[in-house]
């Protein structure tokens, strides 16, 4: 059965062989397009959807066999078939170990090509069809492997495999360290993308002017340093999907762009012209409020509404406390394989301790306090002596008194509560920048504005 949309590319440097198997091959209803040789070949495959390679085997610049391998790189679901003037046993067998699905001799007959066309695309069918039920199990394995079984929780598993198999752009909300880059990984491995890059942006981490390139890429001479053109995130997750860590910290500027992404599905990169097209999938995430941030003009409202299309809120860890059981014995496990101490569980008063907290910095926050149990106990259980009073949460940050000398600056001041409320969360940036009322992106600007005078003064004669 031929598809309107099925493709094929025909290769070869003999332009009648070329022009004859186009049109016929266009007669029985095929889209096809053609390349006189394997290196004007692979543009063509980075850019189209190709569903059949009809490739030469002896041509100048890049053979047959050469393209073969890089077709299944540049498009891994490409069926292919080999004509060749020079068949043989050995020609045959080298052209199979390179993926080949049938070699046909010249001169070809186009009966005989549209006989392999057929079975090449009904084995590429049963191929993709077997990937994806594959991808489908292990997506499901991995939805499984994600612990939780509170209701609120498990509602929001629910919504993950009913919007997987969609294209629609999904907003992860939920305090930071509840699990959404988990969320978006198993969105993405439930979906058809499967076979498509998964592409991560933490938002947040990366300074305003650095962002917009690393979105979009920029063209050589785009800036100083510029010295070559360079792909951006989008343009590295086309046919797949990209995943926007704290997209409510983004800059006005990038968010104009980006609401054209999700819009058209084009952009240009910096210092260009060009218009590039993708085909993305959006999964966005905050710990942020978008409708108060769109308020007070932080975000704007026209992103906001094409981010919040599907929204799935991933409640804290404080609003699932039966969990907390089932997630400490996760963590003994993995703790205790990856330093080989034999630990094999909690004492139920370290436990009660455990789901008492607030945990502030939720999953996270509780798998850092294991580690550090597991590596300090000197027993087979974890005891009440090794987990904190107030597991690097609020009460412990508050517990802590910065000393304050009269005189003192601002900014001395500035500096020793970063580092105090970094310190007591247990460098969890998202954690810190909640408890100390600011951004992400403000807390790592802060920061490196830190690292940066402590460059200078080491530095001064």
């Amino acid at each position: 059965m031929i598809s309107e949309t099925t493709t094929v590319l025909v290769v070869d440097d003999d332009r009648n062989t070329r022009e004859s198997l186009r049109r016929g091959l266009s007669r029985a209803g095929y889209v096809v397009l053609t390349a006189e040789d394997g290196s004007k070949a692979v543009p063509v495959l980075q850019e189209r959807e190709v569903d059949l390679l009809i490739t030469d085997y002896k041509m100048p610049s890049m053979d047959g066999l050469r393209l073969a391998t890089t077709a299944q790189v540049v498009r891994p679901s490409v069926a292919i078939i080999m004509i060749s003037a020079f068949a043989s046993v050995d020609t045959a067998v080298s052209a199979i170990k390179q993926g080949v699905l049938d070699v046909i001799e010249k001169p070809v007959k186009l009966r005989d090509v549209k006989k392999a066309a057929a079975r090449a695309l009904a084995t590429r069918r049963l191929v993709i069809e077997n990937r994806r039920l594959r991808a489908d199990l292990e997506g499901r394995e991995e939805l499984g492997r994600i612990i939780g079984r509170a209701p609120a929780f498990r509602d929001s598993l629910s919504m993950v495999e009913q919007v997987a198999p969609v294209k629609s752009t999904v907003l992860l909300t939920g305090d930071s360290g509840t699990g959404k880059e988990v969320f978006a990984n198993a969105i993405h491995r439930l979906s058809p993308r499967v076979e498509g890059p998964l592409v991560k942006v933490h938002c947040a981490a990366l300074a305003d002017s650095l962002l917009e390139t690393e979105l979009f890429g920029h063209e050589k001479g785009a800036y100083t340093g510029a010295d070559r053109s360079r792909k951006g995130r989008f343009e590295l997750a086309d046919g797949g999907t990209i995943f926007l860590d704290e997209i409510g910290e983004i800059p006005h500027t990038t968010q104009v762009k980006l609401l054209r992404v999700l819009q058209e599905g084009e952009f240009e990169r910096v210092g260009g012209d060009r218009t590039i097209n993708v085909d993305v999938r959006v999964v966005a995430a905050t710990n942020t409020d978008l409708e108060h941030a769109v308020a007070e003009g932080r975000f704007r409202e026209d992103l906001y509404y094409r981010l919040n299309v599907i929204r799935i809120p991933i409640p804290p860890l404080r609003d699932r406390r039966t969990d907390i059981p089932l997630l400490v014995q996760h963590f003994i496990e993995k703790y205790t394989r990856l330093t080989g101490k034999p630990v094999k569980g909690i004492e139920p008063d370290a436990l009660d301790r455990l789901q008492a907290a607030d945990w502030p910095g939720n999953v996270r926050e509780l798998e850092n306090v294991i580690e550090r149990a597991v590596v300090l106990t000197a027993g087979d259980r974890i005891t009440i002596s090794e987990i904190p009073e107030a597991p690097n949460g609020d009460a412990a940050v508050l517990a802590e008194r910065i000393p304050f000398r009269v005189g003192q600056s601002l900014a001395d001041l500035e500096r020793d509560a970063i580092a105090s409320t970094l310190r007591a969360v247990g460098g969890d940036k998202d954690a810190a920048a909640k408890i100390l009322g600011i951004g992400v992106a403000t807390l790592y600007r802060r920061l490196k504005e830190m690292d940066d005078l402590r460059t200078e003064t080491e530095d001064a004669p």
